[in-house]
C-alpha cells in the first residue's frame, strides 16, 4: 500500500472514532446492543478477518474462541460478513469434491451444529451455492436431490448473511458465534467415496460416476416395487402374523430376483459392477442400529461399513441389492422401534423399558435373531433353486461376491470392528428376542399376489 493511501485510511480511521460513527453502515442490526470502535487498521483488512474466523474455528471455543469474536466484532460487520460468505461457498466447494452428497450435507447441519439457527445457516449457505451454478454442470440426480431439500429461497445476491441475520432477529455479535459455529462443524469433514458426479464435473449424465455410482434404474424394477408393497404393509399392519408374513415374502423375493439377475447378467456378459449408497443412522442408538443393516446387507448379498464419527453407513453392493437391502433395513428398524414403543407402553410404573441398557440389548438380541430368520430363507430358496435347475447358480452368487469384496478392498482397505457399546438387560435382550420372533422370516406363509 503506497504511503498515500495508507495516510487516507488513517485520516478516516480516526475521524470515525472522533464522531463515534458505526462503519458498520447500518448493516446487521446496526443501532442494537453491542456497539464497538475500531481499534487497529489490521481490523479493517479483509484477508485478516479471513484469518481470525478459520481460527476461531478452529478453536471450537475456549480462550482464543472467546477473543477471536471479539475481536471479530470489532472489526466492520459489511467486511466480515462478505468474507464469510466467501468463506463458507469455499468451504462447500471442498465438501462437494470430498465426495459429500447434498442431502448428507443438509442432515450434517442439523445434527452437527449446536443450535438450529446455525443449521439454517449454512442450509441457506447451501441454497447461494446451488442457485450460483449453471443446471447444466450438474449431475440430474444432484439436481433432484437439492430440490427435494426444501432449502431456503435465495437469489444468491452478496449480503445474504447480513439477511440471514436480520431475519432471525440477531443482533451481530449473537450472528457471529452462529457463524463460526457453522464454520466449525464444517471445515473438518472427512473425505466419502464418491457416489454422485460433484457440481461441475457431470455435465447434467446421469451414471458418470461408474462403479460408484447409487443403484439408479433399480427403482423402476417391477420385482422391487412389489418387494417395497409387500414391506410397506408390513410396516403399516397391526396384526404380527401377517406382519410377519409380507416380511418373510419380501425377503424370498429379494432372494429369488438376486439369483435371476445375477443369471442374467451372466448369460449375456453384462459389465455390470457394484455400487454404493450411504444411510444415515440417527441416534439413539446409531451402533445397534448399524449393526443391523450390517446384517441386512450380509444376508442380502451386500457389505455395509459404519462411519461412527458421521454417523452414516456406506453400503456396497449390485444395484438391485443395494435397494432391497435398503428397503428391508428401514422396514425391520420401524419394526423394532414399533415393538420398543409398544413394550414401554405396557410396562408397568417403574419398570425399566425405557432405560439405556434395555433398549440396547433389546436391539441386539433383534439383530441376531433376525440375521438367523434370514440365513434360514436364503438357504431354502438357494436349495429350492438348486433343485430345479442345478448349482449353476452359485458360481455366479460368487463372482459377484468377489466383485464387492474387491470394490471394498480399493475403496476402504483395512477395515476394523468393534463390538456396540451396551449393558447386558435380560428382560431387553428377551423382548428383543421376541420381537423378531414376531416379524420372524419363514418363507411360505402367503400368496405371490402384492
Amino acid at each position: 500500500m503506497g504511503k498515500n493511501s495508507k495516510a487516507r485510511r488513517d485520516a478516516k480511521a480516526k475521524a470515525r472514532g472522533r464522531s463515534g460513527g458505526d462503519p458498520r453502515g447500518g448493516g446487521f442490526g446496526a443501532g442494537r446492543r453491542g456497539g464497538w470502535a475500531p481499534r487497529e487498521d489490521q481490523f479493517f483488512d479483509p484477508m485478516r478477518a479471513r484469518e481470525i474466523l478459520m481460527a476461531t474455528a478452529e478453536a471450537r471455543g475456549g480462550s482464543y474462541g472467546s477473543r477471536g469474536l471479539r475481536d471479530l466484532a470489532q472489526m466492520p460487520a459489511e467486511m466480515v460478513g462478505a468474507e464469510a460468505e466467501l468463506l463458507m461457498l469455499d468451504v462447500i466447494g471442498g465438501i462437494w469434491a470430498g465426495g459429500w452428497q447434498p442431502a448428507e450435507l443438509h442432515r450434517q447441519a442439523r445434527i452437527g451444529c449446536s443450535s438450529a439457527v446455525a443449521a439454517r445457516l449454512f442450509q441457506l449457505a447451501m441454497a447461494v451455492d446451488h442457485v450460483r451454478r449453471r443446471s447444466v454442470t450438474l449431475d440430474v440426480r444432484w439436481t433432484e436431490q437439492v430440490e427435494s431439500l426444501d432449502l431456503p429461497a435465495t437469489d444468491g445476491r452478496a449480503g445474504w448473511i447480513r439477511r440471514w441475520a436480520d431475519a432471525e432477529g440477531l443482533d451481530w455479535p449473537d450472528a457471529l458465534g452462529h457463524i463460526v459455529d457453522v464454520l466449525a462443524n464444517h471445515t473438518s469433514l472427512p473425505r466419502l467415496d464418491p457416489i454422485l458426479p460433484p457440481p461441475g464435473s457431470a455435465g447434467g449424465r446421469p451414471g458418470s460416476t461408474g462403479e460408484h455410482s447409487g443403484p439408479e434404474g433399480a427403482q423402476a424394477d417391477p420385482v422391487l416395487e412389489r418387494i417395497r408393497n409387500l414391506l410397506a404393509k408390513a410396516e403399516s399392519t397391526t396384526f404380527e402374523a401377517e406382519a410377519s408374513a409380507l416380511t418373510a415374502k419380501a425377503h424370498e423375493l429379494m432372494t429369488r430376483h438376486a439369483i435371476d439377475a445375477a443369471q442374467l447378467h451372466d448369460r449375456r456378459h453384462r459389465d455390470e459392477r457394484p455400487v454404493t449408497i450411504r444411510v444415515p443412522i440417527d441416534a439413539p442408538y446409531a451402533d445397534a442400529k448399524s449393526l443391523l443393516l450390517q446384517t441386512v446387507a450380509a444376508e442380502g448379498r451386500c457389505r455395509s461399513i459404519f462411519h461412527t464419527g458421521l454417523a452414516l453407513s456406506t453400503v456396497v453392493g449390485f444395484a438391485d441389492d443395494i435397494s432391497a437391502v435398503e428397503m428391508l433395513f428401514t422396514s425391520l428398524l420401524v419394526q423394532a422401534q414399533s415393538a420398543l414403543a409398544d413394550a414401554a407402553k405396557r410396562a408397568p410404573a417403574g419398570t425399566r423399558t425405557r432405560s439405556q441398557s434395555y433398549r440396547s440389548a433389546f436391539l441386539l438380541s433383534f439383530t441376531q435373531r433376525i440375521a438367523q430368520r434370514l440365513r434360514e430363507i436364503n438357504e431354502a430358496v438357494f436349495a429350492e433353486v438348486e433343485a430345479e435347475q442345478g448349482p449353476s447358480f452359485l458360481p455366479v452368487l460368487r463372482s459377484r461376491s468377489d466383485a464387492i469384496d474387491e470394490l471394498m478392498a480399493k475403496r476402504f482397505g483395512d477395515l476394523t470392528s468393534s463390538p456396540v457399546r451396551s449393558g447386558y438387560d435380560p428382560a431387553g435382550w428377551a423382548g428383543g428376542r421376541v420381537a423378531a420372533d414376531n416379524a420372524q422370516l419363514v418363507s411360505g406363509h402367503i400368496g405371490t399376489e402384492v
